[in-house]
């Protein structure tokens, strides 16, 4: 090789150098301008007191928490009332949390990351890689923010848990707004947003308090003179086994749903010729519970609630003076609480509610099965 074809051979090694160069520092100066917002929160500028609303989709689901006069509310259980903290847990989240790493996100990448837009659909078959569309929208419907949730992160085990999925889970893919090209992943896989309205809903349904007769259409009342003394059958010398007794108070003392009926038209709840369950408490409140078909493990239940609680204190036999002011002003303190608590129940005969099979068996007995069981007689020898 002579020497002006090496000097040209060396001059196109050092320009493809140079463009090699030059393309390396372009691709890191693009990950490092998309890196910038590490340690940024996700959601720039949002204030919790102005979302009204928290709209969840995905493939299988959507979910509408509305923010009204009363509180939040589930739209797709017939805006009965949602879980209030779990909605604020989820609030204080999203405008906390913050981005650990950024980076373009190609068209061709959403299926990996199940970054693709959610639609509802009915088939077996849901759309490949699609993710869970979160929008927060404000008092007339604005929308102040837009996630699209995606893969979670899992943290590298050698071992299977056998706890739930989640547990591996230290972050998650997300994109925010419209700036669909960028892909985010934050710290926090999110588990809780889920589109299942019932997961939602307050739990926590009813509490019937001191509890002075129960009764069943089946034919039976139970009854007793003060919460210290035991039960009785109502106009009958026989007496209940006192467990099961007992069991009755305790069952209406803590009621819990599953779900709320969205659509109680259209579904065969058997209300219309269910059992009914009458309570009286020692406050004057009379509680009734229609209990319809059973549906898996729940059955139908309507709810109404009657009476009001005593506006003056009975009082006690030679009670003295500062006793008495005392005692009243106690009186007046629970008397509130209790008014609260008797208003908001009220107001939950506009439902149709799933309660657990076991927290309802005890009151579907019959009265042969409110009876002591007879002992087997001995075997003679």
């Amino acid at each position: 090789m002579s020497r002006k074809q090496f000097l040209a051979v060396l001059a196109a090694l050092a320009v493809l150098a140079a463009a090699a160069g030059g393309v390396a520092l372009s691709d890191r100066s693009a990950w490092t301008s998309a890196d910038s917002r590490a340690g940024q929160k996700a959601i720039a500028g949002l204030k919790i007191g102005d979302v009204a609303e928290v709209a969840i989709k995905d493939s299988s689901n959507e979910l509408h928490l509305v923010r009204g006069q009363t509180g939040w509310s589930v739209r797709e259980r017939a805006d009965f009332a949602a879980d209030t903290d779990r909605i604020a847990a989820l609030l204080v989240k999203l405008a906390e949390m913050k981005v650990v790493q950024s980076e373009p996100l190609a068209e061709a990448q959403r299926v990996r990351f199940e970054l693709v837009e959610p639609h509802l659909s009915d088939s077996k078959d849901k759309a490949a890689g699609a993710g869970t569309l979160v929008e927060l929208k404000d008092a007339k419907g604005g929308v102040l923010a837009r996630l699209l949730l995606g893969k979670k992160i899992m943290r590298n085990v050698t071992v299977a848990s056998l706890a739930r999925p989640d547990v591996d889970a230290t972050g998650r893919y997300l994109t925010v707004g419209n700036d669909a090209g960028v892909m985010l992943s934050v710290g926090d896989p999110l588990a809780q947003v889920e589109a299942k309205p019932q997961e939602w809903l307050t739990k926590d349904l009813l509490r019937v308090e001191g509890t002075k007769t129960v009764s069943s259409s089946k034919g039976w009342t139970v009854t007793r003179d003060t919460e210290s003394m035991d039960w009785r059958l109502a106009g009958s010398k026989d007496k209940p086994d006192l467990q099961k007794a007992t069991d009755l108070a305790s069952s209406l003392g803590w009621v819990n749903l599953v779900d709320v009926v969205a659509d109680p038209a259209k579904a065969d709840t058997g209300l219309a010729h269910g059992v009914s369950i009458k309570a009286e408490t020692f406050d004057g409140l009379k509680y009734t519970l229609n209990v319809g078909k059973q549906v898996e493990a729940s059955y139908y239940v309507k709810i109404a609630v009657a009476g009001e609680p005593a506006k003056t204190r009975p009082r006690a036999k030679n009670e003295k003076a500062e006793d008495k002011e005392r005692n009243d002003k106690q009186f007046e303190e629970q008397r509130k609480k209790l008014v609260e608590k008797v208003e908001r129940e009220k107001r939950l005969d506009r439902w149709v509610y799933l309660i657990p099979k076991t927290s309802l068996d005890p009151l579907l007995r019959d009265r042969q099965q409110l009876m002591p069981e007879r002992k087997k007689a001995a075997k003679k020898a």
